[in-house]
């Protein structure tokens, strides 16, 4: 159980959204790129990022910079790289609707060593009440970079992915740039409604687990995972009971 980011969570009441470029997904966030095929719209988006870059250039100053640079909008290296840029600024923190899948908890809790957080999503206005819900889909979203602006655009690039991750069911909470991006974001205690114990929980880490339950400034219900005894599953249960 890596104690660092749980310390944080339970002891200052903070998450962390990392970046999509330092996910173990080669395909996260990686749709295919396009581009208006309208000169005249790729102008227009020249025009206004050339201004947006050079505020104090006067109208004959923003012409003569942006002489010879309109194939950069459509090459696909250039493309590339600007998406890259864009998703990096991107804070996401993911979530699911499930909580006993074998896999995941293989996955992403220490191979069944580490725990389940329960968050309320159900509060207006809170941090996981903005979850989104992720798509999963065979073939990859096709993006105009032009319009990331858009919501549209925006949902097909950070919330779509393969069919092969449909069981986990995953929400997102996403942060853009201007909302603070990729970091810490403190939650009101409240929101932590449960913590489920792995199965193969070491009494040592259940034991730190459990102190700062005990010192959390809410109450935090607490349940067990355990091995079914006949079926490839997992029961959750009372924690007083396990």
């Amino acid at each position: 159980m890596a104690s660092v980011g749980l310390e944080e969570l339970f002891c200052q009441r903070e998450i962390y959204l990392n970046d999509a470029t330092k996910f173990n997904d080669p395909f996260e966030c990686r749709p295919a790129l396009t581009h208006h095929q309208s000169p005249l719209k790729r102008q227009m988006l020249l025009k206004e990022l050339t201004k947006h870059r050079f505020p104090n250039a006067d109208k004959k100053t923003v012409k003569k910079l942006m002489k010879g640079k309109g194939h950069l909008l459509t090459d696909p290296t250039v493309l590339a790289a600007s998406y890259g840029g864009f998703i990096s600024t991107v804070g996401i923190y993911c979530l699911s609707e499930k909580n006993d899948d074998i896999l995941m908890w293989s996955h992403y809790s220490d191979s069944h060593r580490g725990l389940c957080l329960q968050f309320d999503a159900s509060t207006e206005g809170t941090i996981f009440w903005e979850a989104f819900k992720v798509i999963y889909q065979e073939e990859y979203p096709v993006v105009n970079i032009m319009d990331m602006g858009k919501a549209e655009e925006f949902r097909k690039a950070l919330l779509t992915k393969s069919a092969h991750w449909e069981y986990e069911q995953e929400r997102r909470v996403l942060k853009m740039k201007n909302e603070g991006g990729p970091g810490h974001y403190p939650f009101a205690p409240g929101l932590l409604k449960g913590v489920i114990l792995g199965a193969l929980m070491t009494t040592e880490d259940r034991g730190t687990l459990l102190h700062w339950i005990e010192t959390y400034p809410t109450e935090v219900s607490i349940h067990q995972a355990v091995l079914n005894g006949s079926r490839y599953q997992l029961d959750i249960t009372d924690f007083r009971e396990a």
